[in-house]
């Protein structure tokens, strides 16, 4: 165990997110006192996250505890948190894709796995869900590839590429199958009082695909227009909250703080392919990319794209009678979903078997780059 004033981090981006990870012998074993330190390595509650390592930002207050897997399958174990920045909140109840990336890393620097050629394969226990996660790193030598020619929206410059198949994330929120409320489209009443049909998926995170012509919103629009935009961000606390009551995720008396607080279930606005200019400046045609999709979870709209929301939404466009694959130009189940999003263009490859009620998931990969920041020590 760690002494508790001192803890050793390491501090990796895995795909369009940063995190710390810590192994799993340098926590607290008691939540509370557990949660304690997490909040302050980041330094929440504070917005700026001035006095820890956060980075004030959704997407770089990110943790990973990782440890060795008791699962003989498993060369690792992996377990993810949100932590909060302006509330002191640890949510513990999703997986991040992204950051996916970065245990493969970790693994790999660690090495654990198999070598065959020039990649280490690792099957990682994603703990949260119970699942597993496979991944290909990429290695030069004995250590871990750093550099390639792989680029992904969000990030600046290029890296090797990272593959990550979630294949077995098939219900992995709710264990009630892909379709939890047992429907492809589901009509729910937004805060407006307008209705809308939405998709929900479970799919690596829980997923709340939500039509851009119901919410009355262009996608051709900056990602500055959505933020600021307080009646939308109304509009989809309401659909999360009442999603959360719908499937059992929260009561009335705790649904105001999970909306708050948890990562799941997240929203995404999907539309035919519109131009539109990335938040990197980049000027992106329609012809670039086969769906148009911006997400939101805890009252921010993503600069990014999560990489399970990656995974959900390849999914539901494989799948005929979503909103998904309603709006979708041009794509067959085993085709490569193109996603236009506010940090560039992000693609998954998937090969689904849709025979109606019965969905079954063969591969969902996601290509990912990683970097090494930072090893050091945190003094809690």
């Amino acid at each position: 165990m760690c002494c508790s004033l001192e803890i050793p981090v390491r501090i990796i981006r895995g795909g369009s997110s940063k995190g710390i990870f810590l192994k799993s012998d340098c926590l607290p074993v008691e939540e509370k006192a557990r949660d304690d330190v997490i909040l302050r390595l980041f330094g929440t509650p504070d917005a700026r996250q001035i006095d820890g390592l956060g980075g004030g930002d959704k997407l770089s207050s990110k943790l990973a505890v990782m440890g060795p897997s008791d699962r003989p399958e498993c060369d690792i174990d992996y377990l993810f948190a949100q932590v909060g920045t302006m509330y002191s909140d640890v949510d513990w109840s999703a997986n991040c894709g992204n950051i996916s990336a970065g245990a493969a890393l970790f693994a790999a620097l660690e090495g654990v796995g198999q070598r065959i050629d020039d990649h280490q394969h690792i099957a990682i226990h994603q703990v949260n869900t119970g699942r597993i996660l496979r991944a290909r790193v990429p290695m030069e030598g004995g250590q871990p590839a750093t550099q390639g020619a792989f680029s992904i929206g969000g990030v600046p410059g290029k890296g090797p590429k990272i593959e990550l198949d979630f294949s077995d994330f098939q219900g992995s929120c709710l264990n009630r199958g892909v379709f939890p409320t047992g429907e492809k489209q589901t009509r729910m009443r937004l805060g407006s009082g307008a209705f809308s049909s939405v998709s929900i998926v479970d799919m690596s995170n829980l997923h709340i695909f939500a039509r851009a012509e119901d919410l009355r919103i262009d996608l051709a629009q900056p990602y500055e227009a959505f933020q600021s935009n307080s009646d939308l961000r109304d509009d989809l606390d309401a659909l999360r909250r009442d999603v959360m009551l719908m499937l059992g995720l929260a009561t009335g008396n705790t649904v105001t703080d999970a909306v708050r607080r948890d990562m799941n279930p997240l929203v995404y606005i999907v539309a035919s392919p519109v131009p539109y200019v990335s938040l990197n400046g980049e000027h992106v045609t329609d012809k670039a990319y086969n769906l148009r999709s911006i997400s939101y979870s805890r009252g921010d709209f993503s600069k990014a794209y999560p990489a399970s929301g990656a995974i959900g939404t390849g999914l539901a466009a494989a799948v005929s009678g979503t909103v998904v694959s309603e709006a979708l130009r041009g794509m067959s189940s085993t085709d490569v979903a193109r996603i236009g999003h506010p940090g560039g263009i992000l693609s998954t490859q998937m090969d689904v078997a849709d025979a109606g009620d019965d969905i079954h998931v063969y591969r969902a990969e996601i290509g990912r780059t990683a970097r090494h920041i930072l090893d050091g020590v945190s003094y809690i």
